[in-house]
């Protein structure tokens, strides 16, 4: 998945006392840890650095639509002036939302070290809330304290966390996850899916199945039961579909298998010979040679295996940087899969 700007006026992060949860277009599949809502953006969570003496908790409310519109506009300073006066309010969690919040306007600033002492500071308050510990995590990775970092992102993962996105990007995606380390401890806390590719199952659920049984299976809340399809994101990162037609059964399932591996601990499985690792080659090896193949303009390749009663697309393409250390150096990597029961001439809508 191509790495997409979140808009301004929204933030893909964790809400506090939850695993992290990720967006959605159109339902809440909360039994994988990805959740489907609307979030409206606000200007989160902090404690100022420097007391300023005490202000009525009253007018926290107000000065916090304040810098919402601030930071709405990228004006960062405003944000800190605006939330600096509430620091010293008696109230732990007037202190910890105006620690959060300056911490996080004080990162876009690029001020990495008075950023950490605000995240310090609400992270003491509040150490339990996932948010400004994934903000932590990057500021200790940035400013080098590496073991702080990674004990957090340990952290993290044992709590069951699903969508990784902001603890992945936040510390600078590349870098970060070129980090040994860092996949070490992702191995440790792997998720397999395993999809059934003969019978076109996966997640509990196969093709054909009604909508309202792969909502049961996924423990999906739909936010739009006319939507045609239920989609997951990592942050605003895709990650699968599951698309249903006029009659509200389950037709295809496409997974991003790349998005996957950077931004959740999950990692496919097609049975005891082919996993998320695949490449071309390998998938001959297993299922024969496919019924058809196309090259992309990006220099990725579509091959359609036809199973009985549906087709298996898998899409191949050169790893993004940096490339996942079980994937050799200039092969072509799993980019992404599709299973579907009505056959469509055009596998680059995968790609799209």
């Amino acid at each position: 998945m191509r790495i997409l700007t979140p808009p301004s006026d929204r933030i893909w992060w964790p809400r506090a006392n939850s695993k992290l949860k990720t967006v959605m277009d159109a339902g809440d599949v909360s039994g994988y840890g990805l959740a489907v809502r609307k979030i409206v953006h606000m200007v989160a969570i902090l404690v100022a650095i420097h007391p300023c003496g005490n202000a009525a908790a009253d007018d926290l409310e107000t000065a916090l639509e304040r810098a919402r519109e601030a930071a709405r506009s990228h004006r960062y300073v405003d944000v800190i002036a605006i939330l600096t006066p509430f620091n010293a309010l008696d109230d732990p969690e007037s202190r910890y939302i105006t620690a959060a919040e300056i911490g996080r306007a004080l990162f876009h600033l690029g001020d990495y070290t008075a950023a950490d002492r605000a995240f310090r500071q609400a992270v003491s308050l509040h150490p339990e809330r996932a948010e400004t510990a994934v903000y932590l995590e990057a500021t200790s990775f940035l400013l080098g304290n590496r073991k702080q970092a990674m004990t957090i992102f340990r952290e993290i993962l044992a709590s069951g966390a699903k969508d990784l996105y902001l603890a992945v990007t936040l510390p600078g995606e590349r870098r970060f996850l070129a980090d040994p380390e860092v996949q070490s401890i992702l191995a440790e806390h792997v998720v397999t899916l395993d999809v059934d590719v003969e019978k076109a199952r996966l997640m509990g659920v196969a093709l054909g199945d009604s909508r309202e049984r792969v909502a049961e299976a996924l423990s999906a809340r739909s936010s739009d039961p006319t939507a045609s399809a239920l989609t997951a994101n990592a942050g605003p990162a895709f990650v699968w579909a599951f698309v249903f037609d006029a009659e509200q059964r389950l037709v295809e399932v496409i997974l991003q298998a790349e998005n996957l591996f950077r931004y959740t601990p999950y990692r496919l499985r097609f049975g005891d010979e082919v996993d998320w690792r695949a490449t071309p080659a390998t998938a001959i090896a297993v299922w024969g040679p496919p019924s058809n193949m196309t090259t992309g303009g990006d220099g990725g390749i579509a091959m359609v295996w036809d199973m009985p009663g549906h087709q298996l697309t898998l899409d191949f393409a050169q790893p993004r940087d940096p490339r996942p250390p079980e994937v050799a150096e200039g092969a072509a990597a799993l980019r992404s899969v599709r299973l579907e029961t009505q056959f469509q001439p055009s596998p680059d809508r995968m790609n799209r």
